[in-house]
């Protein structure tokens, strides 16, 4: 190619990458863009002036998953009345229950990459509300709000044959078959105290396919299109949050009633 046109070519794409990125910054500046869009949530045109919000055309939850599609699985939950108190840092409803937005600002940029009302994450943004460590250890440790999103798999630490969604090695920091209870899983060696043969053990088996175990064991398990949505699958795998949600008031943290073992008939034939 000619100089003259490689210079060309350099100056073109060198443009087209400023105005992406110009762009991009300027989508940042209000992370949800809605400039002109006030009648779409509020009945009437807001005071940009106030902190109000003034009357909304739907519930907040209703309107944020219009986008934000099943982001309420393996959740924090909303539309509650919290059992603890709240600070006003983290405005409740006019029901005095907990919404999206009292989390994430809705104009606002926020903190950090989710957007969040206070300069902290993790384990450090749940202990604003959840300050009793001891009786809501689950919520706290997994430090997220959002755990049916942290599908991310990850190599364990120590185990570079093993893959794993990262909600799963949140909870074998702890469940460990020694600190924790025992929560023996497939997969692991016997170093650590866990196996790593085709047998169940004392508990379930995570960080395997469900697609590739259904087509071993044919007829045993179900399609996962049949699966209750309250079952969620980790890039296909099955994981600790497959069965168990932080958040769930049920017995060992279910994420449905195992009555009649209907849980376990959710996957399982028989």
């Amino acid at each position: 190619m000619k100089p003259a046109k490689t210079l060309l070519l350099t100056v073109i794409i060198s443009a087209v990458l400023l105005a992406a990125v110009g762009y991009v910054s300027s989508r940042w500046e209000s992370y949800h863009g809605f400039d002109g869009m006030c009648l779409d949530c509020h009945l009437t045109q807001p005071d940009r002036n106030s902190k109000k919000a003034g009357t909304l055309v739907k519930d907040i939850t209703v309107m944020c998953a219009t986008c934000h599609e099943g982001v309420q699985d393996l959740s924090h939950p909303v539309d509650i009345t919290p059992s603890m108190d709240v600070s006003p840092a983290f405005p409740l409803d006019w029901k005095g229950h907990v919404t999206c937005v009292t989390c994430h600002p809705v104009h606002d940029e926020g903190y950090g990459d989710f957007h969040l009302r206070v300069r902290a994450k993790g384990e450090g943004f749940c202990v604003n509300c959840h300050s009793d460590i001891e009786s809501e250890m689950h919520k706290v440790a997994v430090g997220t709000a959002h755990t049916g999103k942290v599908m991310v798999a990850r190599y364990v630490p120590g185990q570079l044959d093993v893959v794993l969604d990262e909600l799963s090695i949140r909870c074998l920091a702890c469940h460990d078959a020694i600190f924790a209870g025992e929560a023996l899983v497939e997969n692991f060696s016997f170093t650590l105290g866990f196996h790593d043969n085709n047998e169940i053990g004392v508990s379930h088996p995570i960080g395997v396919s469900y697609t590739e175990t259904k087509r071993k064991y044919m007829g045993a398990y179900r399609n996962i299109e049949n699966l209750p949505r309250e079952i969620t699958l980790f890039g296909g795998q099955v994981g600790c949050g497959s069965c168990h949600n932080p958040y769930s008031k049920r017995h060992f943290e279910l994420v449905m009633s195992n009555e009649g073992s209907a849980l376990c008939l959710a996957c399982h034939v028989k």
